[in-house]
């Protein structure tokens, strides 16, 4: 007696799931381009302004006149008591002369208010139309001596005097160079976080780059 024959398929072994590789991540930077033209935007806006304000010094006086009212060739009317002057370094001392459209000596005292300021207070006020010349002589706090003089023309008519700044011949002031230090400081400190943060960039994507080769 035979027996019937049966065949089965080979059960297939289950297929073991391999997980996707991921790539580690890389750290999330700002690129060095981005900094440097960040950086690079600051120290040119902190240098303009830094010309800015000592490009207009470089042709100034050493204790030179800085400001006037009235100022140098200019018009005026009105009540005129007195003539406010403004320098650009510290004064020790102060003196000088007024004279009219006639050529005459107008009465008139010399006074020191500040170490950068003056003024000259005249025992009438003017009434004369014409030229007035104003000399002024200042001893510096280094003891340079500065005589220098400027016109202007009373003009009843005209407006009242406002302060005119005026256009120095040599020397630079030290505010102008206080200025000029500082600025310079600043850029400095910019210059040298820059390179600070484009060598921490570069540093992260290279450690960033050896990572992923070494997974």
């Amino acid at each position: 007696m035979s027996l019937p024959l049966t065949l089965r398929r080979p059960t297939a072994e289950p297929t073991a799931t391999v997980p996707p590789t991921v790539p580690p991540t890389v750290p999330a930077t700002v690129p060095p381009t981005v900094r440097a033209a960040a950086l690079t935007a600051a120290l040119a806006s902190v240098l303009t302004i830094v010309l800015a304000l000592v490009a207009p010094g470089v042709a100034s006086a050493h204790s030179g006149l800085a400001a006037a009212s009235p100022g140098p060739d200019a018009v005026v009317g009105g009540d005129i008591t007195e003539i406010q002057l403004f320098y650009g370094d510290f004064i020790v001392t102060f003196d000088g002369e007024v004279t009219g459209p006639d050529g005459a000596v107008v009465d008139a005292a010399f006074e020191m208010l500040t170490e950068i300021e003056a003024r000259i207070v005249f025992a009438e006020p003017l009434t004369a139309p014409g030229e007035y010349r104003v000399a002024h002589t200042v001893l510096s706090i280094d003891d340079d001596v500065v005589d220098d003089d400027f016109r202007f023309t009373f003009d009843p008519s005209a407006p009242e005097p406002s302060l005119v700044f005026v256009e120095e011949d040599e020397g630079v002031s030290w505010v102008v160079w206080a200025i000029g230090a500082a600025g310079v400081i600043v850029i400095g400190v910019l210059v040298w976080q820059l390179l600070g943060s484009i060598r921490r960039a570069r540093a992260a994507v290279a450690r960033a780059q050896t990572e992923q080769t070494e997974s």
